[in-house]
This record gives C-alpha cells, sequence and structure tokens, in this order.
C-alpha cells in the first residue's frame, strides 16, 4: 500500500513539472521543481524507514527489555537454620542429647491393657536450643496406644534438662514389649541420645498372673574417685549401684571385692531393700588405699540373694598410686 502511494504521488509531482515546462519556463525553474520532487521524496523515505526501526516505548514503570524476556530463572537457594541469637548470617549448631532419668525400669510388670506413664529425663548437650518445633517421634517396636509424635514441652536451652512424658497402654495379651523412640529436631534430623545416638525405650513385661513373681530386673553403677585425681595420702574408691525391680519386693543383696573383704560394713554380709512397687535404690560401697598400698586393677560387686539369686558384674577400677 505505501509503495502504490509513493507511485502515484511521484506520478503527480512529475506531471506538474512536464505542465510548467510545457508553459514556457525557464530551464532553470524546471529543473528547481524536478530538484524539489526528488529530495521530498527521499524525505518521506527516510521518515518511514525512522518509524519502522524504532522500538515502541514500554509501558510507564517497566524496566523489562527483550533481554530480560528471555533470562531464564534461577534455581531457589536452601538455607539452613540459623543459631539461636544470630543476627540471620548461616550458623551451624550441633543436636546432642544424653538421658539423665527414667522412670518405668525395665522389665515392670503390669497387667493386660493397663495404663501408665512413661517418663525420660533428657540433657540438652548440644548447641542448639530445642523450642517446641522439636519432637519425640516413634521409632520402632511396640507403640502401646500412643501417638507416632509428640513436641517437646518446652524450651530447652544448652545444658538444661527437661523431663518428656508419654501416656501408654500395656498390650492386651502376656509377653515382654519394647519401644522406642528418638527425638526429631525443627529441620527433620532425628537423634538419639549418649555417644552411639542410641534411641530411648521403654521395655514392660505383661503378666495376667494375679500373684506374678517380682524381682530385680537390673543393676547399674557408678564409680566416684576422691580425689578425682593425683595420690593424696588417702584415695577412695566409691561405688553407687542402682538396684530397679519390676513390682513389690523385698531384695537381699551382699557386696563382693577382689581384696577378699566380703562381709563390710557390719552387721553381716546381706542387707535388705524393700520395694513397695516397680522402682529403683541405689546403694554404695567404697574402698579406700592409704599412699603405698599396693597399686593395681581391683572390682567390686554386687550379687542378689532373693528374691532370686542373680550375679551382676563386677565394677573395675585401677589404683596407681605408688
Amino acid at each position: 500500500m505505501q509503495r502504490n502511494r509513493k507511485t502515484i504521488f511521484l506520478s503527480i509531482l512529475m506531471l506538474v513539472a512536464l505542465l510548467l515546462t510545457s508553459c514556457g519556463g525557464a530551464g532553470a525553474e524546471a529543473d528547481a521543481i524536478a530538484t524539489a520532487v526528488a529530495m521530498t521524496v527521499v524525505a518521506q523515505e527516510t521518515e518511514r524507514a525512522e518509524a519502522t526501526n524504532t522500538p515502541r516505548p514500554t509501558e510507564a514503570g517497566s524496566t523489562s527489555t527483550p533481554e530480560a524476556a528471555n533470562t531464564a530463572p534461577t534455581a531457589a537457594t536452601f538455607s539452613p537454620p540459623t543459631a539461636p541469637g544470630s543476627t540471620g548470617s548461616v550458623q551451624q549448631c550441633q543436636v546432642v542429647a544424653n538421658l539423665v532419668g527414667e522412670t518405668i525400669p525395665d522389665g515392670t510388670i503390669f497387667q493386660p491393657g493397663e495404663t501408665f506413664q512413661k517418663t525420660w529425663r533428657v540433657k540438652n548437650n548440644g548447641t542448639c536450643t530445642w523450642n517446641t518445633a522439636y519432637k519425640i517421634v516413634y521409632w520402632s517396636g511396640d507403640l502401646m496406644g500412643a501417638s507416632m509424635e509428640y513436641p517437646l514441652p518446652r524450651v530447652v536451652a544448652p545444658g538444661e534438662e527437661v523431663e518428656i512424658p508419654l501416656s501408654l497402654t500395656a498390650p492386651t495379651s502376656n509377653g515382654n514389649f519394647s519401644g522406642y523412640w528418638k527425638l526429631r529436631s525443627e529441620w527433620g534430623t532425628a537423634f538419639g541420645v549418649g555417644q552411639y545416638d542410641q534411641p530411648i525405650y521403654v521395655q514392660i513385661n505383661v503378666n495376667d498372673s494375679e500373684d506374678p513373681d517380682f524381682g530385680v530386673t537390673n543393676v547399674t553403677y557408678k564409680l566416684v574417685r576422691e580425689p578425682a585425681v593425683g595420690c593424696a595420702t588417702n584415695v577412695r574408691y566409691y561405688v553407687h549401684a542402682t538396684i530397679s525391680t519390676n513390682g513389690p519386693a523385698t531384695v537381699k543383696f551382699q557386696w563382693l571385692q577382689s581384696d577378699g573383704n566380703n562381709t563390710r560394713p557390719n552387721p553381716g554380709p546381706n542387707f535388705t531393700l524393700k520395694f513397695t512397687e516397680a522402682g529403683s535404690m541405689t546403694v554404695t560401697r567404697d574402698w579406700s588405699f592409704h599412699l603405698g598400698s599396693t597399686p593395681g586393677t581391683k572390682w567390686m560387686q554386687l550379687v542378689i540373694i532373693e528374691p532370686e539369686y542373680r550375679e551382676f558384674p563386677q565394677q573395675t577400677f585401677v589404683y596407681d598410686c605408688k
């Protein structure tokens, strides 16, 4: 269309020039007219070219360009949670837990379907603050009527301890049952307790007998040296033995030690503890060494006499002062 208009316009201008010439116009005047026609055509062509090649302005406020429109979106990045008290810079913290204590000794006897509450006392030995987005989660074994996960009851700062209770129900059939649980951080990391990241657990015995055989289920030791280091005139070793039963029981026990002194303290070699329910009690044995006593490996041991004879492992230690 534009080419047709250009041809018509040029034809009209040339016709005017011929008419002027035919009417006796001077040659110089005719040349001027022809020159004007040519310049007009060039100017129109230039204007059209500029209009065609000039891009349209973008809408007000837009800063996009054709190159920007074709740029691929960048991938989303993930930043791990910041450490408590940080100012927003990415920092790392460690989740570490240790079991301090618990209720319901292992092997406690319950009637089928009996409800009970198991409580673990756990210490935060890491650098992360545990908030209520942290959870205790079912790991394996018997669920015993619990849900799969529970939030921690409160915020636990590094160095603090928290009690984690669970309401459970004994299975309806006789037997031994165990349920294992772990903690889970707010970003989904599951972790246990102790050096080997072990689950915390509940272990019970279901027995529908009206008169079950209650007895000792476990004995654990804790060794303490005074003074903790060095060679004082007298060095004393203490063994704290925690005895656990699965129900009401009368427990008689005896201490043995590597030098044969098995009757101390008075009044005799056998001692008695009375449990009114499943639980734990701690008894202590000490052994004193004078500077110059024979060095070497020593041991103390607790033996259950009643209600059923059981020997538990020895607690060994090394006296090395001369």
